[in-house]
């Protein structure tokens, strides 16, 4: 029996640090939660992103796509645009991100700040649980 829970509790240790390893980065809940609301412009996403730098972001987009979870068009010019979009496996971080935001919001001491950002954040919730209905139909 304890031999059986340790390595329950090893492979759930090791699945989750993997997950958090890759989605705990800084940016990139925030890059996912939008290509869930639909495909977005490179443009679109750095100036939607407030603080984020341009480099900062194309390397978030490229560990996302090297993990399977965004794809990248390159449209034709001129001029020539990126377009970036959730894989299947992408879309299916939906449910879960959802029910991330609602522990947070339940559980976690808000971060010091104006009441508006927790509206800002509310807003961005119902988005995110709007979206992901309509993605799971």
């Amino acid at each position: 029996m304890t031999r059986k829970l340790r390595e329950q509790a090893y492979e759930c240790d090791e699945r989750l640090s993997r997950v958090f390893a890759l989605l705990g980065k800084r940016w990139s809940g925030v890059i996912i939660g939008l290509l869930l609301q639909g495909p977005a412009r490179f443009a679109v996403l750095a100036r939607t992103i407030p603080g984020i730098s341009e480099r900062m972001l194309s390397d978030r987009l490229a560990e996302l796509s090297e993990a399977g979870l965004v794809d990248r068009q390159v449209l034709g010019g001129p001029p020539l645009a990126v377009v970036y979009q959730l894989t299947d496996s992408g879309r299916a971080l939906g449910p879960g991100m959802l029910r991330l935001g609602e522990w947070a919001e339940r559980y976690l001491v808000p971060a010091t700040g104006s009441h508006g950002q927790r509206k800002g954040r509310a807003r961005a919730t119902d988005r995110l649980r709007a979206s992901t209905r309509s993605h799971l139909g």
